[in-house]
């Protein structure tokens, strides 16, 4: 079994419930295991393997375009974007805020998934467009830009599939 691990991934993230919270972003750090196929280990190309570059790339842009209320969604929507653009076989991420509480030095989850699991459990037609190659995310951007409310575009999502 072969991985990559990146840890302690500085991004702003706009996220939390409280009222100082809801003002701007705030400093995320973001750890991850990706479990990968052997190939480039043989081949030695960058096509073989998850380039780091892109991927750190992809999360801080996807969390400068959303607001999140719980730390448990903002690792779960992170993990549907390395799933979708990366395609690793398994992924163990973990997100934490440091400082954010006094006297306490980080609070965060992590969560794990597997490829297969998280592929199963999407709603029917999701699941059906990705088997088929539609970048199911894509799909949830576009309804984001056409309802400001992201919560509703989320629950409308859910609703049509």
């Amino acid at each position: 079994m072969n991985q990559i691990f990146i840890d302690d991934i500085h991004a702003d993230a706009q996220v939390g419930i409280y009222p100082h919270e809801l003002v701007g972003s705030q400093p995320v750090s973001i750890t991850l295991r990706l479990g990968i196929g052997g190939r480039a280990a043989r081949s030695d190309r960058i096509e073989d393997t998850i380039d780091y570059a892109e991927l750190v790339a992809r999360l801080r842009e996807y969390l400068a375009q959303r607001r999140f209320a719980l730390l448990e969604h903002l690792a779960d929507s992170l993990a549907g974007v390395i799933f979708d653009k990366f395609g690793p076989s398994w992924l163990t991420l973990s997100v934490h805020k440091p400082q954010v509480l006094q006297g306490v030095g980080r609070v965060g989850v992590m969560i794990e998934r597997k490829h297969d699991e998280y592929a199963a459990q999407a709603p029917f037609p999701l699941h059906q467009a990705a088997k088929e190659g539609v970048d199911v995310f894509r799909v949830f951007d576009s309804l984001n830009d056409q309802v400001n409310d992201k919560v509703a575009a989320k629950d409308l999502l859910v609703e049509l599939a």
